[in-house]
């Protein structure tokens, strides 16, 4: 009876542990993020549907950089709309060869969180920036690079009030971005909505002199960058044009320019349409960078797991194993006991157990050693002294193993275990026998 609580009990908890394993994870608080399938205040679907219906060619890549030349895309004349930082770090292999894809006449739309922390950006502050720089300089083949101009904290006592406003520096609010330069990307645009965190950007107030670093671009090459937009002060750039080869970099300092939340504005919506007319061709194609952001047609974790013909194979094996278990496991049947008869085996066995609990240990010891030195008496055509001698001249007997069968024999005084001496016969049996 308890044999069988056990395995039932086994059973069930089996089953407990499979239901567990199949039983969907509880659902993370997930933040929205910049691809063509997120409905959020940072995704792009919205913009993705928008070009859909008015026949624009898009293309959501779920492939890494490198491998864009297996679509079928024109030789120029695309744009790419890529966000930073990354979810999903890139390899050196692939920025050179978005490099070289832009420089072959395509451009890149570049929505980096310079003044705005995204929520899908996890990481910390500086390392998000580091990003961010290395990103800049892989894409255009360190011709230019992204820095900040620092200004010095001025010494003041900390009030209460600061308390209060560097929580307050970090919640996201609504900006304006106003052209910096006449170019057509402007016709009919007035100013951009977007969204930045107070605490990334500097100062209104001039006469305060905490004033947060500006960005700017440096450039190793002849060719400079052409400030575009800026936000509150014209000292602060909000997106740069970079020349790149053939092609062009459109590097945004705020990450919400088409996302979902503010496609609806007018001016951002001429500003893309203008954007659209400058940089695609008649056959180029608008791409959206899915795959660094967790879409992917290569091997999928999420997708594999969530699969139900993997969820409906462990099944039928969890299954399968519930009724072998409980239909044919030996512990809930009945014991039965083999009927068979008594044979020599058995009564040798029987007689020789009764003999080692009656036989004692030194006289079995004795036996055991002086059975040995018979044999190897009859083998060498030795005895007493001359046998010994001979065992200690063998180089492969050791001193410790002739000591033991001096003991056992009552040659030597002393006690012997059998299991030692046992032992000892065995290896001198492999050597000489």
């Amino acid at each position: 009876m308890r044999d069988s609580l056990i395995t039932l009990a086994g059973a069930f908890l089996s089953l407990f542990l499979l239901v567990s394993v199949l039983s969907p994870p509880p659902q993370q608080q997930q933040y929205s993020r910049p691809t063509t399938e997120d409905e959020g205040k940072h995704g792009l679907k919205a913009v993705y549907r928008w070009l859909t219906e008015n026949n624009v060619n898009v293309l959501s890549l779920r492939k890494p950089f490198s491998r864009i030349d297996q679509e079928n895309l024109p030789v120029s004349g695309n744009l790419m709309v890529l966000s930073l930082p990354l979810v999903r770090e890139a390899l050196d292999s692939e920025w050179q060869a978005l490099n070289e894809w832009i420089s072959n006449g395509n451009s890149v739309l570049v929505l980096a969180g310079i003044y705005h922390l995204p929520q899908w950006s996890e990481g910390k502050e500086w390392f998000r920036e580091s990003e961010i720089i290395t990103a800049t300089e892989a894409i255009t083949a360190e011709q230019y690079t992204l820095q900040r101009d620092y200004v010095e904290d001025s010494e003041t006592e900390f009030d209460l009030t600061d308390l209060q406003q560097s929580i307050e520096a970090f919640k996201p609010s609504a900006v304006q971005l106003h052209p910096a330069a006449e170019h057509a990307l402007f016709r009919d645009v007035t100013a951009l909505q977007s969204w930045r965190t107070p605490g990334l950007t500097p100062q209104d107030d001039q006469n305060d002199a905490d004033d947060h670093a500006h960005w700017s671009i440096g450039s190793e090459s002849s060719r400079l960058g052409l400030r575009l937009l800026y936000a509150d002060t014209r000292q602060q750039t909000a997106m740069w044009l970079l020349p790149v080869g053939s092609g062009w970099v459109y590097l945004s300092a705020f990450p919400d320019l088409i996302s979902n939340r503010v496609l609806d504005q007018q001016d951002n919506a001429h500003w893309l349409a203008n954007l659209l007319a400058l940089s695609v061709a008649d056959d180029g194609f608008v791409i959206f960078d899915d795959y660094h952001f967790g879409l992917s047609d290569l091997y999928d974790p999420d997708a594999f797991f969530s699969d139900k013909r993997l969820h409906n194979t462990l099944w039928f094996i969890g299954a399968f194993w519930l009724i072998y278990a409980l239909g044919r496991s030996p512990r809930l049947a009945p014991l039965k006991q083999q009927q068979r008869g008594l044979t020599t085996a058995d009564f040798i066995e029987a007689t020789a157990g009764f003999a080692s609990r009656r036989l004692k240990k030194r006289a079995l010891a004795r036996y055991l050693a002086t059975r040995l030195l018979e044999e190897l008496g009859q083998r060498t055509r030795l005895e007493g002294g001359a046998l010994w001698r001979w065992l200690r001249d063998h180089p492969a007997v050791s001193e410790h193993d002739i000591r033991r069968l001096q003991r056992a024999t009552g040659d030597v005084s002393g006690s012997v275990k059998l299991v030692q001496l046992t032992r000892s016969i065995d290896r001198i049996h492999k050597v000489i026998l």
